[in-house]
């Protein structure tokens, strides 16, 4: 199949001819693929899941004394630097994915990237050895930068590396098999505890015991590296494109960038979408981000023992699941397959609210409820991911995956630079303004995260779906049409 793919800015036509090969789909080259998600899935396991937030709220009481102040300048400490570094993200983001449309051959990028991130996760190990929260944080900082780069050049890859009416499937198996990271990274908690102590933290009781943090990031950084590393003989599909000299080649990337900005903007479907997973995936970002907390510290388990047990079922679920979803969504598409994971979303939130909630005769809920709304959480994620991922492939032209993967993690940035900031200011707001403990204010922060949830959902309830055209062989031209191989327009969005 041949695509003469242009694209078209105020001053010129730029002639960009991509051939695409219909050689086999190399089951080979999929797991060098998946073998990346579940390095990488490593990472976001150990920091950004399990242990940097505790890691902080610990530092900030051993410097203050006071259980609920450290929570809450734990918490705004983490935001800010969330913030700081993901509108950093979301300026230079589509830059690194329409970059990444003009290589050849996106894996030598992304490996270059990824030993940056390795290199700053294992530095992280400097915590055991200085109280400096100031130099923790900034290394923080550039190992989560580095990971979220990689995250765009990877997802680029997809549409070159399997047939396209299984690119929901590969996904799907990338995030299930991705999720066995997050099993290393659960192992790695049990297999150090024994040796350095657990970490324990409990605010009222005003006990938080460092154990085993600082060690967890030189090994989780070294098994990233080990799985990371097959993706550097990845060959995707034959793209033959003319070769440019590295000025030309900025140049183009600076002109077809903002060409996608303008083109995205004019370009409801995919504006609307935008907007709403902006909303929608900041519920699942502030999860991730502040899952250790909420069992930790909100459903009052203290111990980091309850909390790599949650995670663990929360994996299986994934694992088992995710699968499955991405089936569900290569034959009926990303619309249905979000209504899905919002009913896996919502009824796991409200399961998780009333867990070990003390009631008004003294008594309280049961404590079991704990490993049940996990089983939800799992593929409501993996199944989130997957969903983002077959809409931009689906919505964006051929020629511009890169680029319209570029903007949609700028929404995702500025979602992963808000969301966490509103969750430490709610939290505040509830433990110091209207006077709940710092658990129970935790525990109220789930409504928040299920109310935002639905907002975004609604949103993105009104873009076309256009599944069916995509799977006949229709691409999207991004000014709301959809053509053949004839380039014959076949849709046209109602938006």
């Amino acid at each position: 199949m041949n695509y003469n793919l242009v694209v078209e800015n105020s001053s010129e036509t730029i002639s960009n001819e991509i051939r695409i090969s219909h050689e086999p789909w190399y089951r080979k080259n999929v797991y060098k693929w998946i073998s990346y998600d579940l390095g990488n899935t490593i990472y976001s396991m150990v920091v950004v899941s399990l242990v940097f937030l505790p890691l902080l709220q610990i530092l900030y009481f051993e410097r203050d004394g006071d259980g609920d102040s450290a929570i809450n300048s734990a918490n705004f400490a983490f935001s800010t630097v969330l913030l700081i570094g993901n509108l950093i993200l979301a300026s230079i983001s589509p830059f690194l994915g329409a970059y990444a449309d003009q290589l050849k051959r996106r894996n030598g990028l992304l490996i270059r990237i990824s030993m940056l991130c390795i290199t700053f996760m294992a530095a992280l190990v400097i915590s055991a050895f200085t109280k400096s929260i100031i130099v923790i944080l900034l290394i923080f900082f550039f190992a989560n930068m580095f990971y979220q780069l990689g995250l765009i050049v990877y997802d680029s890859m997809l549409p070159f590396i399997t047939d396209r009416d299984k690119v929901a499937t590969v996904s799907g198996t990338g995030v299930a098999i991705g999720y066995f990271g997050s099993f290393i990274g659960i192992g790695l908690g049990f297999a150090l505890a024994p040796i350095f102590g657990d970490f324990v933290i409990k605010p009222s009781e005003g006990v938080f015991e460092l154990g085993y943090i600082p060690y967890m990031f030189p090994v989780g950084a070294l098994l990233f590296l080990l799985f990371a590393l097959p993706i550097v003989t990845l060959k995707e599909k034959d793209r033959e494109m003319l070769p440019k000299k590295n000025d030309e080649l900025f140049e183009e990337v600076k002109n077809n960038a903002i060409d996608t900005a303008k083109e995205i903007f004019n370009y409801r479907s995919m504006f609307v979408f935008l907007i709403g997973w902006l909303i929608y995936v900041d519920a699942a970002n502030t999860v991730i981000a502040y899952m250790t907390p909420i069992v930790q510290i909100g459903l009052e388990f203290g111990d980091s023992g309850p909390v790599l047990i949650v995670l663990g079922i929360g994996i299986i679920g994934a694992v088992a699941f995710t699968y499955p979803v991405g089936k569900y969504i290569d034959k009926n598409g990303p619309k249905k397959g979000l209504t899905l994971i919002t009913i896996f979303w919502i009824t796991a939130l409200i399961i998780a609210f009333f867990t070990n909630l003390e009631l008004a005769n003294g008594t309280n809920t049961p404590e079991w409820l704990v490993y049940i709304f996990p089983v939800l959480v799992g593929p409501a994620l993996g199944g989130g991911w997957v969903v983002q991922r077959q809409y931009v492939t689906e919505l964006s032209p051929p020629s511009k995956v890169g680029n319209y993967f570029g903007f949609a993690n700028i929404f995702g940035r500025i979602s992963a630079a808000i969301g966490p900031f509103i969750w430490a200011t709610t939290i505040l707001g509830l433990n110091q303004g209207a006077g709940f403990s710092i658990e129970m204010a935790t525990r109220m922060g789930l409504v928040f995260i299920g109310s935002i949830m639905l907002i975004g959902y609604f949103i993105i309830m009104r873009v076309d779906d256009v599944h069916e055209i995509y799977l006949k062989g229709g691409r999207a031209k991004g000014d709301g049409t959809w053509v053949d191989d004839n380039n014959v327009v076949i849709y046209e969005s109602k938006m």
